[in-house]
């Protein structure tokens, strides 16, 4: 961590106010000692009159100072924050992309392999996602792509994660979570979604979603692999029509 993260994160863990008051006191003292320190040495003595003076315009002109120069930190802390969400969101739907997607599973496959843990990636496709472009134009396929985003945030716990991850596609990250667990989940997704209804230009737009689940196994061996055997099972999902498909290492892709 360098200087300045170290100073964004003091600053935000205190507020403004406390650090400048801080800052200014710590300063305040340090000049008061390099004054008498300065007299000292070339004087052998503290001239109380010059160590008063130089005190005073320490303590009149240093919060000003340090208050443009906090200002100026959290300024630059607030650009960088809305950065780096404008780099790891999509900005039609608000959910994470796919870039952050991949960011945090690989954290949480790492963690998987090494402590032994579960954890599952479910991967949900809007059926006839084109025809609805195609019939409702661009404006109406946006309009389902947010109201699927915003049915599914709905039913997200903290732990989780959730990103769009193509073009009518959107993937979840499941942590601590096995076949039971997020079949159950992906359960409650597809009826949420039906009676989901997504306001278009000028008309109400139903739709339905196909589901596929990949639990990860010990044997795993990468993460792509991961994705694509859920991938595969969205496959199989999209061919059945509005289901749940659930990966299999044996059988590939099983309900």
């Amino acid at each position: 961590m360098n200087n300045s993260d170290f100073l964004k994160g003091f600053i935000r863990r205190h507020g403004e106010i406390p650090v400048i008051i801080t800052f200014t006191v710590v300063s305040v003292v340090a000049i008061l000692l390099v004054a008498a320190a300065i007299d000292w040495l070339f004087y052998r003595e503290v001239h109380s009159n010059s160590v008063y003076f130089v005190g005073f315009v320490a303590v009149v002109f240093m919060p000003f100072i340090f208050y443009a120069f906090v200002r100026l930190i959290r300024q630059l802390d607030h650009s960088e924050q809305k950065l780096r969400a404008l780099s790891i969101m999509d900005d039609l739907t608000d959910v994470y992309n796919r870039r952050y997607f991949i960011e945090q599973a690989e954290k949480e496959f790492a963690k998987a392999r090494r402590y032994k843990t579960v954890f599952s990636i479910m991967a949900i496709n809007i059926d006839r996602f084109k025809e609805i472009n195609d019939e409702y134009g661009h404006a109406g396929g946006d309009a389902v792509l947010q109201a699927l985003a915003n049915t599914c945030m709905n039913s997200l716990r903290a732990s989780e994660i959730f990103a769009r991850f193509g073009d009518g596609e959107f993937i979840f990250l499941i942590p601590e979570s096995n076949r039971v667990d997020v079949g159950a989940f992906a359960e409650r997704i597809l009826s949420a979604v039906e009676n989901t209804v997504a306001v278009g230009e000028k008309c109400e737009i139903s739709f339905t979603v196909s589901i596929g689940i990949k639990v990860f196994d010990h044997n795993d061996n990468s993460l792509e692999a991961l994705l694509s055997a859920a991938d595969d099972a969205l496959s199989e999902a999209k061919c059945r029509g509005r289901c749940i498909v659930i990966y299999d290492d044996q059988q590939q892709a099983a309900s």
